[in-house]
């Protein structure tokens, strides 16, 4: 079965609920961590996707631009990552990461298939994005923050990787939104992130609600923030 095929996607989709219950959940346990089932990576390729996640009025509220540097955390099957790819040119770059070897892998091959030269793949770690220090524009998470067990150490090597003006972009389901995803016990209440964050050394500097499922924020370092 070819997961990718136009015809097969769409049942795919609606048969979402059956799959869930008969082929497991939407998180699975990796090594002790609760991180996504790639069981249902195709539904992340779905291009019903593009209705609900909204991707190009996610980088437009985000003002990503030619020539930046953009970090896509747990990037999964790679769907934000081309989005970023196309949006930061030829003068950019962006860091794709992921913890699962079978992530990886299919991140490697959109790269290689789609000629995403801008692009490098790089394992990370549960605690560790192991990214190039001071490198970052944005580091970018969709779905992905709740899947990171010690974020209060994530989050300081995530800082070394962010450039001074350096942001960070966190997407994730609202514990009330009644739609296909992560289960509700492992979604995180918009002000828990917001209080990690701030933790951290963060500052909330945007909200935005255009997005119908999930709650989108972006956090920056004060200005006078030692590096």
């Amino acid at each position: 079965m070819k997961l990718r095929s136009p015809s097969v996607l769409p049942w795919l989709v609606l048969l979402l609920p059956w799959l869930m219950v008969s082929c497991g959940p939407t998180m699975t346990d990796y090594h002790g961590h609760n991180v996504f089932n790639p069981f249902y990576l195709f539904y992340l390729e779905s291009p019903k996707r593009d209705q609900w996640q909204m991707p190009e009025q996610v980088l437009d509220a985000l003002e990503v631009s030619p020539g930046q540097v953009v970090a896509d955390i747990g990037a999964g099957g790679g769907y934000f990552t081309e989005k970023f790819s196309r949006r930061v040119g030829t003068n950019g770059h962006v860091y794709a990461t992921d913890v699962q070897p079978v992530m990886i892998r299919k991140l490697t091959q959109r790269v290689e298939q789609r000629a995403l030269t801008n692009v490098t793949v790089i394992r990370g770690e549960f605690d560790d994005p192991r990214l190039p220090d001071g490198s970052c524009d944005l580091a970018f998470f969709s779905s992905v923050y709740k899947e990171i067990s010690d974020r209060a150490v994530y989050l300081e090597r995530l800082r070394r990787a962010l450039k001074a003006n350096g942001r960070v972009a966190i997407l994730e389901y609202r514990p009330d939104a009644d739609a296909p995803g992560p289960p509700k016990k492992y979604r995180l209440p918009e002000e828990q992130v917001v209080t990690e964050l701030q933790a951290a050394g963060f500052r909330l500097v945007e909200r935005f609600t255009f997005l119908p499922r999930e709650y989108f924020l972006v956090f920056a370092l004060p200005h006078d923030a030692a590096r």
